[in-house]
């Protein structure tokens, strides 16, 4: 017997929640550089935007069905939060930098980051609220905070 087709959220929800079986499996590409190439843009310049990493998420999903929206930029964009720097390159993705931390002694003098006051954090969130915007209830949007474990050690 058929199932009626599901929207990617019902599909997710019914597959995370064990009591209704999902049309199919649930398919999570989580892609991030790509959308650089579907855009025609450097990686540099992909990330420079949150409307390009939405536009990119967006095509991505319509060429090849995932269900779900991923909101991620790239790992070393939190360290920039901290004072560090992110080193993009033309064939990867983009990395850390010398880390903000040169000293143990300078653990002590670090202050939290303001997500407000970070441009890097503030474009994800701006990124993750436009993909909700644009996809509204048919899908799922993902998202990423890096463990504060990886952050100091990222290079």
């Amino acid at each position: 017997m058929m199932k009626d087709p599901m929207t990617s959220l019902e599909r997710v929800l019914a597959a995370l929640g064990l009591k209704v079986e999902p049309d199919r499996v649930p398919l999570f590409l989580l892609l991030t550089t790509h959308g650089a190439s579907e855009l025609g843009l450097s990686i540099k310049d992909y990330y420079s935007k949150a409307e390009h990493v939405v536009e990119g998420q967006l095509r991505l999903r319509a060429r090849y069905g995932s269900d779900c929206l991923y909101s991620f930029f790239y790992a070393s964009l939190e360290t920039a939060a901290w004072g560090g720097e992110t080193i993009f390159v033309d064939d990867g993705p983009p990395n850390a930098g010398e880390p903000p931390i040169g000293e143990l002694s300078m653990i002590e003098s670090l202050e939290r980051p303001r997500v407000g006051d970070c441009r890097s954090l503030g474009m994800v969130l701006e990124a993750t609220r436009s993909l909700k915007s644009a996809i509204g209830d048919e899908a799922p949007v993902l998202g990423v905070v890096m463990s504060p474990f990886s952050l100091p050690v990222m290079q």
